[in-house]
């Protein structure tokens, strides 16, 4: 694992640092085996000395808030492996701290990622502000159970846009030739497609948006590059529906590039009233310019497919 997971943005010298790597365990855990990037994979070594104990719960959410969330999760065992598991071999149960009234999310689904292992995703409620508990009973094939816990801070409000909320309407960059598109874009191979609108006009035009945040070369978890490339297999689906638009986490990937220092990014103005505390991120906005859907951490094209999907049958 590098350790451009923690770097800063700034919008001077003198501005205080910034830690993008608001999940960094969890996303150690899922998405890298060591420090070559290796995807995690699971072998054939101790998978039949599985105990009490021995899977662990991480709920990969750093703005939860009050009302519906959907809340990736994931699963994995003392050893650092992922755990191969059916979605219906695990109920997630929940309650706010010392309030006794315990609440069961809807079956999870399983999302395969493409640098291998995945995550569940479910929808959580929460009615009020403060430190939920989260456990995990996992039901082997035997019958036998084990349980796993976790725990996570809600927030009275999000912290990015809320779901309902107007988008914030700023500009992104464009561009479409590949000098423009290395001044904009840590991509080593941009898709031209996803420069081609400011988010602003994309507003304007009234079709539903999806937008991705995040910096595909500099992202050490191996998420943020698949996320772009995630983007644009759904945007290849779906041409004439809506628009699709990454915005670069830093303003001079270019100079970042030619230094060889990432210490040297200066955050991407659009960021800003986005408020992200963690990378990548993505939206999708309807037609009225209003938050539909929002992903925190790597999502996959089935779960963003799903989520546009909704929005376009709303019309």
């Amino acid at each position: 694992m590098t350790h451009d997971l923690t770097r800063g943005f700034r919008r001077s010298s003198s501005a205080p640092v910034l830690l993008a790597g608001a999940l960094f365990l969890t996303l150690l855990l899922i998405a890298c085996s060591g420090g070559n990037h290796d995807p995690v994979v699971n072998d054939d070594t101790g998978n039949d000395q599985v105990g009490v104990g021995d899977i662990f719960l991480f709920l990969i959410t750093s703005d939860s808030s009050v009302g519906e969330n959907r809340l990736p999760f994931a699963l994995r065992r003392a050893n650092g492996l992922k755990a191969d598991l059916e979605s219906s071999a695990v109920t997630l149960r929940y309650e706010k701290r010392d309030s006794g009234s315990v609440q069961t999310t809807p079956e999870a689904t399983f999302r395969q990622w493409p640098v291998g292992s995945g995550i569940f995703t479910t929808k959580a409620v929460y009615d009020s502000a403060g430190i939920w508990d989260f456990t995990a009973t996992i039901t082997g094939p035997d019958g036998t159970t084990q349980m796993a816990e976790a725990a996570i801070l809600v927030k009275e409000v999000s912290s990015t846009p809320a779901i309902g909320s107007a988008a914030p309407v700023v500009a992104s960059k464009t561009g479409s030739t590949p000098e423009e598109l290395a001044l904009i874009s840590s991509d080593a191979n941009p898709i031209p497609e996803l420069y081609a609108v400011s988010f602003d006009d994309a507003l304007a035009a009234r079709k539903p948006v999806m937008v991705t945040f995040s910096t595909p070369a500099l992202c050490a978890t191996q998420t943020c590059g698949p996320q772009v490339t995630t983007v644009d297999q759904v945007r290849r689906n779906h041409v004439d529906d809506a628009a699709f638009i990454h915005v670069e986490l830093f303003d001079n990937p270019d100079v970042m590039r030619e230094s060889g220092d990432p210490a040297l990014g200066v955050e991407a103005p659009t960021l800003e009233p986005w408020n992200l505390p963690s990378e990548p991120w993505t939206f999708i906005v309807d037609g009225d310019g209003l938050i539909a859907a929002k992903f925190e951490a790597f999502t996959t094209a089935d779960e963003l497919e799903e989520a546009l999907a909704a929005v376009l049958a709303d019309g």
